[in-house]
């Protein structure tokens, strides 16, 4: 199991003391971009559920997820992820051509059209996405991820443990 703590920095500031401090412990540093999708009648995120393609390492592998069953107790927040490997080529094709990604053989595509019942024929359309840049630290026995994320609209500095 993974518990995720995310921490938002004001600005750039901090963001660069910290991976200043943390400089010595880098393992590495990742490139990603993520997209949404839902269909176009919105039978995703009328049940707090969206399906995100994360494209790392510049398109050497795409990662496939729904992100569902969000819940909030005490100020923390919990999301249900499950993921899956396809091959990059194909995963940006779907980019392309949405249609197509709902016709791809994949388990997590499967589990979607089951669970929240989405049909072939609806296709998905995209909602949007971003790219960040991950700084991975190992510090003593935590992982610390550092993103730097670009939206069309803005950028925003996150640090998560």
């Amino acid at each position: 199991m993974e518990v995720e703590v995310k921490l938002r920095l004001q600005d750039a500031a901090p963001h660069r003391q910290l991976t200043t401090i943390l400089s010595p412990y880098l393992s590495k540093t990742l490139h990603q971009q993520n997209l949404f999708f839902d269909t176009p009648t919105n039978t995703l995120s009328s049940q707090l559920s969206v399906l995100r393609l994360r494209f790392p390492y510049n398109d050497a592998r795409c990662i496939i997820s729904p992100k569902s069953k969000p819940t909030l107790v005490d100020g923390v927040s919990r999301v249900e992820e499950d993921e899956e490997e396809l091959d990059p080529g194909i995963a940006r094709s779907c980019v392309e051509d949405r249609v197509r990604l709902g016709k791809i053989e994949s388990r997590i595509l499967k589990r979607v059209k089951e669970e929240f019942g989405v049909g072939e024929e609806m296709g998905f359309v995209c909602l949007g996405g971003f790219e960040n840049r991950r700084q991975v630290f190992d510090w003593k026995i935590l992982k610390l991820e550092v993103d730097e994320t670009k939206y069309e609209f803005w950028d925003l500095l996150r640090g998560r443990m």
